[in-house]
């Protein structure tokens, strides 16, 4: 299980680079957590590895997400979501529509 501690700096990250959105998150249990950002008709998605979280300090965690610039990374994403893995970021496509 991952450290809550982890987390919680990802949340408060997330919750000073976008203080008015209201911020949900979830287990994807040995893959991950995902954050959603949603403020009006703009929604953020975000995932982190459980591998980057493994692998970094809580302290830690909120100094590689500025460095890696997440906020600016996930305005300029517009519909797409990003993925925080140990080697930055990475712009995921959103799901495909229904066929």
């Amino acid at each position: 299980m991952t450290d809550p501690a982890k987390i919680d700096a990802v949340r408060s990250h997330l919750r000073t680079a976008f203080p008015r959105h209201e911020l949900t998150d979830k287990s994807r249990g040995a893959n991950g957590h995902d954050f959603k950002l949603a403020r009006g008709g703009s929604i953020y998605k975000v995932t982190v590895k459980r591998s980057f979280l493994d692998e970094h300090a809580p302290e830690e965690i909120g100094a590689l997400l500025q460095r890696w610039q997440l906020e600016r990374a996930l305005k300029k994403s517009e519909t797409a979501g990003l993925i925080v893995g140990n080697g930055g970021l990475c712009v995921a496509w959103p799901d495909a529509p229904p066929s």
